[in-house]
Order: structure tokens, then C-alpha cells, then sequence
């Protein structure tokens, strides 16, 4: 009977079998350790290159919002009477004074029925009318005459029709023929959001409710008029843009008497001053991560698994160049540098903003300022986009270049590692069945002795 593979754990010859030969697949099994060790290693050093293309894209998204003058640049609008306007301004606003005027205030129309006793009780047993809204026209008949039919057959058309209207009967609190009304009014303010009852006929007592309504404005529907720098504008609301450009005027009231409300727009030094923050703390992000990988451990030894990295070095190099170096524009050679606005770097690379020395530049020189950002040529923010997709283009960026890299290596130790276990597995077996064959022979010899043994002894 074959006895491969099998295991007497030392009966005969009083050995340990099974701790020998774990103890020698122990020993065999230390190159193995070895390439799982590494593969490890290349994996986690794949998925380093994975979290700093995601810093480098983070970077990427904060220099793109510093790229373009309309980007860089936030402004902000002032008014020296909030009470009558308010101001907002877009990064397409330019500095400068203006004086506005407001003639006119934007309202929606409201038409209020004569008053009712009931809300409910039909007037009459029939009518019709048209409403007109724009250039629509829609003849309604109310299923019911009361207030509250009239109210919804309206509803009902206007949404159908999109017109813009809305009906509801109101109790005003009174008593009487006094107590309810019915109210109809524009959604928007505007002369052409404006709308008209007509055609009404029926029984007396619906035509006397809509001839009422018709006849009946509580509010006028009306543009806003302003005078913007001495010209006349009209809008149909209250919030009046493009009459300054990159301005939007926000309309609240007609000061009484009227006068001019001052306008001022300027660059918002300290919104600027965030995107610049958002910036620096981005870039800072990326070069921590470097300077950790790059850290000794207290052994003196690398304790990161992209120490000495040369891609990460030269990343490193390529943002110092780019950040370090100057904006050669024309304009101002007073600020042509990061360092002259502000933003500093220390000896590890990292950027520190001082916000007050930056809204200093920023307000003697914005121009000047934003070019070292948005020039289309040497700005920031054009060699800033071309440094980092040299690394993050998902085609053949060095970040892909080295991950596809470090792919192929986990692939061969891998490999490496399956014929390793195989050659293992086969030496185990091997031993067991060397290991077996000798328990077995031990056997034998025992069993022979004994019989000879036995025969001495007659």
C-alpha cells in the first residue's frame, strides 16, 4: 500500500515528522513572504499615486477658478441708499461711480370684485366672459357662478394656458354684502403681464360681480422706470440688469422727495482673497504629501513607500518653478511675482497668504494683480493646468505611466508568487512522503527486531 502523503507523527521513529517539515516549508516559504511583502508594497504605492492625482486635480480645479480675469476677479456693488436699491455685481463689472434714479416701481396688476354676502351662493344660473392676458384671449364659462366657481374656472384656464393669473375669493372680515371678495391678480409684475375682463354676459347678477371685476384695479400692472447715468430704462420687475454692465440693480422704493442714489462698484479684495486662499491651501495639500513620503523615520531609515520617488520629485520641482517664478506681462513691473502680492513660500515649498499685503496690491493695482493669474500665456493659471495634466492626463500623464507600471509588477510578483506556492506545495509533499517512507521503515525494522528477538529467546 503507498504511503504518500501520509503522516505517522513520529509512532515508530519517536520524531517529530509534522514539526519538521512545517518547520522546513517554514524555510522554503521565505522568498514567497518576501514577493508578498513587495506586491504589497506596489500596491500601496499605485494607490499613492492614485490619492496625489486627486490632490493634483483639486489643485487643478482651484487654478482653473484663478484663470480668467472674469474668475479671478470678484467685484462688489455698493449703493449709498439701500433703503431705495441694492447692488450685485459680477466679475464682468468694471470699477466706477454711476448715479440712478428710480421713477418707477414694477407692480402686478390686481382687480378686486365688488363685495358679496356668500362665497358660495351661485349669481345667477349662467354666464361667460373672456380673459385676456398678453396677446391670449380665452373665453371662460363657469361651470358655477359663485365666487368660488368663478375663482376656480379662472385657475383652471390659466393653468391650461399658461397665462400668469390667479383668482381667490378673500373674506375680507365684514359683515354683509361686504364680506367676500373677489380677488384676481398678475403672478408678475409688468405692463405686459397685465390682463383685461371682457365680453361678459349672463344673468344680472354675474355680469354686476365681473363688470366689477373688469372695472375694479386695486394695482396697476407697471415697468419699473430708473434713470441710469441720465438714461432712461425700463424693466417689468423690480431687479433691473444690464443697464450697468455686469450690474444688477435690485429696485426697493421711490425715495420721496426723489434723488440720485450712488452707485459704486469695485473689486471685493476680499472675495479674491478666498479664491486665492483656496489656491494656496490646494497646491499646500500637494506639497505635504510630498514632504511626507520624503520623511525619515526616527531609525533614520524611509518609513514611506514613495521615498526618493523620482516622479514625485520632479512633480515637486515642476510646481516650485511654476509658483516661484515670474509673470513676465506688460502693465506694472510691480507685481509680476506671487511674492510681491502676498504669497510666500517656506523652505519645504508650502505658500502662505497674507490677505492684508494681498488686498493691498489688489486695490493699487488689480489689474496687475490678476495678470500674474490669468495672463493666457505666462499667468498662473495657464502653466499650472499645463504642469499638472503633464501628470494627471488620463492617456499618457506620468501619474497613469507609473500606476500602468506598478500594474505589470504586481502582475509578475504575482506570478511569481503562484509558481512559488506550487514548487512549495510540491517539496511539502515531497517531505511528507520521505517523512511517511521512514516511519514506515521504522516499522518494519522494529517489527523485524522483535521477531528475532523472539526466536533468541526459545
Amino acid at each position: 500500500m503507498s504511503t504518500a502523503g501520509i503522516s505517522f507523527g513520529g509512532l515508530a521513529s519517536g520524531l517529530d515528522s509534522k514539526a519538521i517539515i512545517n518547520a522546513l516549508v517554514a524555510v522554503e516559504r521565505r522568498p514567497i513572504a518576501q514577493l508578498e511583502t513587495k506586491k504589497t508594497s506596489l500596491n500601496r504605492q499605485k494607490s499613492l499615486y492614485s490619492d496625489l492625482g486627486g490632490l493634483l486635480e483639486k489643485l487643478n480645479t482651484a487654478s482653473r477658478a484663478l484663470k480668467t480675469t472674469t474668475e479671478f476677479l470678484k467685484m462688489k456693488g455698493t449703493s449709498d441708499d439701500p433703503n431705495v436699491l441694492t447692488v450685485s455685481a459680477t466679475s464682468a463689472a468694471a470699477p466706477g461711480a454711476h448715479t440712478v434714479r428710480v421713477l418707477q416701481l414694477a407692480t402686478a396688476q390686481i382687480n378686486a370684485s365688488t363685495g358679496s354676502a356668500s362665497a358660495t351662493t351661485s349669481n345667477g344660473s349662467w354666464g361667460e366672459f373672456t380673459l385676456t392676458v398678453g396677446s391670449t384671449q380665452v373665453p371662460i364659462t363657469p361651470t358655477s357662478t359663485s365666487l368660488e366657481g368663478i375663482a376656480s374656472a379662472i385657475n383652471t384656464a390659466a393653468t391650461d394656458q399658461s397665462l400668469g393669473v390667479r383668482a381667490e375669493v378673500v373674506d375680507t372680515g365684514g359683515t354683509g354684502n361686504s364680506r367676500y371678495q373677489l380677488v384676481m391678480r398678475s403672478l408678475a409684475t409688468g405692463l405686459a403681464n397685465g390682463f383685461t375682463i371682457g365680453d361678459v354676459d349672463g344673468d344680472p347678477a354675474f355680469a354686476s360681480v365681473m363688470n366689477g371685476l373688469a372695472g375694479n384695479r386695486v394695482a396697476q400692472a407697471l415697468d419699473a422706470r430708473v434713470q441710469v447715468n441720465g438714461v432712461l430704462v425700463t424693466r417689468p420687475t423690480n431687479s433691473v440688469a444690464g443697464a450697468i454692465a455686469g450690474v444688477t440693480l435690485d429696485l426697493k422704493a421711490i425715495p420721496n422727495p426723489n434723488k440720485d442714489v450712488i452707485v459704486t462698484i469695485a473689486a471685493d479684495a476680499s472675495e479674491t482673497a478666498k479664491k486665492v486662499q483656496d489656491f494656496v491651501d490646494a497646491y499646500n495639500k500637494v506639497v505635504d504629501f510630498a514632504v511626507e513620503q520624503n520623511t525619515l523615520g526616527s531609525d533614520g531609515k524611509a518609513k514611506n513607500p514613495l521615498f526618493g520617488d523620482t516622479t514625485l520629485r520632479s512633480l515637486r520641482s515642476a510646481l516650485r518653478s511654476v509658483v516661484g517664478g515670474e509673470v513676465t506681462t506688460t502693465g506694472n513691473q510691480a507685481y509680476q511675482m506671487l511674492a510681491q502680492i502676498g504669497v510666500r513660500a517656506d523652505t519645504q515649498g508650502r505658500l502662505t497668504l497674507t490677505q492684508s499685503k494681498f488686498e493691498e496690491a489688489l486695490t493699487a493695482d488689480q489689474q496687475a494683480v490678476a495678470r500674474i493669474f490669468t495672463d493666457s500665456t505666462n499667468g498662473l493659471g495657464k502653466r499650472l493646468e499645463t504642469t499638472v495634466k503633464q501628470y494627471t492626463d488620463s492617456v499618457d500623464g506620468l501619474l497613469k505611466t507609473r500606476r500602468d507600471g506598478f500594474d505589470r509588477l504586481v502582475s509578475q510578483t504575482q506570478s511569481r508568487i503562484d509558481q512559488g506556492e506550487k514548487r512549495l506545495a510540491l517539496y511539502q509533499k515531497q517531505l511528507e512522503t520521505k517523512y511517511s517512507n521512514l516511519e514506515t521503515l521504522m516499522t518494519r525494522l522494529q517489527s523485524q527486531g522483535s521477531s528475532v528477538g523472539n526466536i533468541r529467546s526459545r
